[in-house]
Parts: C-alpha cells; structure tokens; sequence
C-alpha cells in the first residue's frame, strides 16, 4: 500500500508540474499583443485566450453594446481562400446572433489561421517532463536505485516497485538468489540535472521563439557583437511578425468597416481607433500606452519588428 500511494503521489506532483507549466506559457502566449482603445464591452482576457486556443476570434457591432469580440461558429460556404462568409456569434451568457460577411471581422491568431494551443500544451508537456527528471535525479542522489530480493530472504517478494517516477527503488524476484551470482546497485545515479537543466533552457527558448518574446539567452563569450545577437532572434522576429501581422490587418478593416457606425443612442460604434502593438521591453508602469515598452500600430515600423 506504502508503495502504492507513493507511485499515486508521483503521478500527482507530475500532473501537477504540467498543469503549472502549461498555465503559465498561456499566460505569456495570450499577452504578447496589447490592444488599445477597445470598447469596454470587450473582455481582453477573453480576447487574448480566444485567440490562442482557438485560432481566431470575430468582431461585429451590437447595436446596444458597440464593438465586441466573440467566439463564432461558421454556417456558410468559405470563400475562394477557405474563410467564413456567415457565422454565428455566442456569448458566454447564451447571446446568440447570426452575421454575414458584411457584418463581421475574422482576427486571426497566426497567418496560418490555426491555433498555436496545442503547440504551447507540447511545451509544457516536456518543460514539466524535464524538471521531473531533474526532481528525480536529484532525490536518487541519497538513495540506493535498485534492490534485489529472494524468497529465502522474504516470503512475499515485492513485484517490480512502481517505477523511476514513482521515486520508488526497483526490487528484482528471483528464486534461490545467489548473491556471488548478482550485482546489487547500491550507488546513486549519475548526478545528470545540470545536463538536464540546460535541456529545459533550449525548451523554453524554442517556446518563446514560438510565440514571438525576445531573449537574450545565447551562449556567453567574452564580446558578443550585436549583429551576432541580431541573428540569434531571427526566428523569434519571425514568429512574432507571424502572429503580429493578423492583428493588425485585422485592426485596420474594424476601424475601417465599424468607425461610421452609430448605436441606437447616437454614439458611435468606435470612438477611437483601435490599435494593436508588441511586447518589446520591461514596462515600469502600468501607463504603458504612454512608455517606449510597448510599441502599437501608428509606432512599429515594418522593417524592424
């Protein structure tokens, strides 16, 4: 029973590691693209996690509430280029509303117009496999790894005990055991986590290359010059234009299709156009708008980003 709770607790903590992981690179994956002046019928949040977990979002005007932003489902044909023609729109609250093509603004996460969750959730999987094995390797460190037992030495002989990830020491049944005939590991195992930690490093760099955050985790030497370091982020670039570039083509048509709009009280459906920028430094306060930290449509030059 011991042996069965310790494998049942093993298998929590790694449950456990994963889930931690994966809330924490969907929080960096859903907050790379401030937005500003939306209506504040439009739930960020809610925007953000659309976006990355189901590839895009649709924006429509509601002629109470304004501009919103909402998970859609399509009823149409596509067009010529596989995009909805007509969708329905669903609040979490049962709001129900059905849009033609006129009607609506499709916001992609990516130009590839597919959701990156499944990508993140892979990440995870390995960051969280990583630190086990490091968690692992570093508690057989104090302890023998592998016993072996006979039925002259016990009378009930263990099964094969739980496994490496159980934090448990594997016992071996053998009938008659002659010791001269065995090898008893009693050392611990090979001290491998700093290997394994450098291995964790290259994940969460490819992670956030994935999702377009810059880092500077690149091998020291005694001068990096900045063409060097440069170079080293061209995938990160690349993948931050990737997911970049919808946003704001998609910005560009709300402000352009909704702007001459007006709701049943007069006002209009936007008053301010709305924009879109990039994550691109360390914000000292939360005035952002107002700060170099983050760079939005009217500032981001095409060349650069």
């Amino acid at each position: 029973m011991a042996n069965v709770n310790k494998l049942v607790n093993s298998q929590l903590t790694s449950f456990k590691t994963y889930h931690m992981y994966r809330r924490q690179m969907l929080t960096l994956a859903e907050n790379v693209f401030p937005f500003k002046n939306l209506n504040k019928f439009i739930d960020k949040a809610y925007l953000n996690k659309t976006l990355v977990r189901k590839g895009s979002v649709a924006f429509f005007v509601d002629e109470v509430m304004g501009l919103l932003a909402s998970d859609y489902t399509n009823l149409g044909v596509l067009d010529f280029y596989g995009r909805p023609t007509k969708i329905e729109v669903m609040g979490q609250n049962g709001y129900r509303r059905k849009l033609n093509s006129d009607e609506f603004v499709i916001m992609y996460d990516n130009n590839g117009m597919y959701p990156i969750f499944l990508d993140v959730i892979q990440y995870a999987e390995r960051m969280a496999y990583a630190t086990r094995t490091i968690d692992i390797n570093i508690a057989q460190q104090k302890t023998p790894r592998f016993w072996k037992a006979s039925d002259e030495n016990y009378k009930t002989v263990k099964d094969t005990v739980n496994n490496v990830d159980a934090f448990s020491e594997t016992v071996i049944k053998y009938n008659d055991l002659d010791f001269n005939d065995t090898n008893i590991v009693l050392s611990p195992a090979p001290f491998v986590a700093d290997k394994v930690k450098q291995s964790k490093d290259d994940i969460w760099n490819e992670f956030l290359r994935l999702i377009g955050i810059a880092n500077m985790n690149y091998q020291k030497k005694e001068r990096n010059i900045k063409d060097e370091i440069l170079t080293s982020q061209g995938g990160t670039v690349a993948s931050r234009y990737s997911r970049y570039e919808p946003r704001q083509l998609a910005v560009e048509e709300i402000n352009n299709k909704f702007s001459n709009i007006l709701l049943l009280d007069g006002t209009p459906a936007i008053k301010e156009k709305i924009e879109v920028g990039y994550y691109d430094g360390i914000p000292s306060t939360p005035d952002f708008e107002d700060k170099e930290d983050f760079k939005f449509e009217s500032e981001v030059d095409s060349d650069v980003i």
